[in-house]
């Protein structure tokens, strides 16, 4: 659960904050119709969704659509809980119902990325580890034992 919780706050939330703002922006900037707010806000959350899920699902590296679904479920509800406190109303959970599909994508892809490889180690920072561990290693020689 504390990786899920993690892939959230991570993945998901800098994206959904960054979407929510460049819609603010836009919205304040055009003239849209008020029908297009409803997906203006829909779009940056199902975005965090699915960064939530592929980072859970690439942290984790197992049961992708499981865990993606449950890092959306609860980006959603996170931004759910913010839009009740603000409003001071209750709203309708509806776009959970989609930010679920999201997520389970975002997790699907998540465990199917390749896994980084090692980086490169120079040879002067091998011979660096090879001398230190023959430093710390070396015993000085016992002087009091005949010859």
């Amino acid at each position: 659960m504390r990786e899920l919780f993690l892939a959230c706050l991570r993945g998901g939330l800098p994206v959904s904050v960054l979407g929510f703002a460049c819609v603010t922006v836009l919205l304040t900037l055009t003239d849209l119709p008020h029908r297009a707010y409803a997906w203006a806000g829909a779009l940056p959350l199902l975005a965090g969704c699915f960064c939530a899920g592929f980072s859970a699902g690439k942290h984790i590296r197992r049961h992708g659509l499981k865990n993606g679904a449950f890092a959306a479920l609860l980006l959603g509800l996170m931004w759910y809980a913010a839009a009740c406190i603000v409003l001071r109303t209750l709203r309708s959970p509806v776009l959970l119902l989609a930010a679920c599909p999201a997520g389970s994508l975002g997790g699907m892809f998540g465990v199917n990325t390749a896994l980084p490889l090692p980086g490169r180690r120079s040879h002067r920072a091998a011979r660096l580890r090879t001398r230190c561990a023959l430093l710390f290693r070396h015993r000085p020689p016992d002087l009091t034992k005949a010859r």
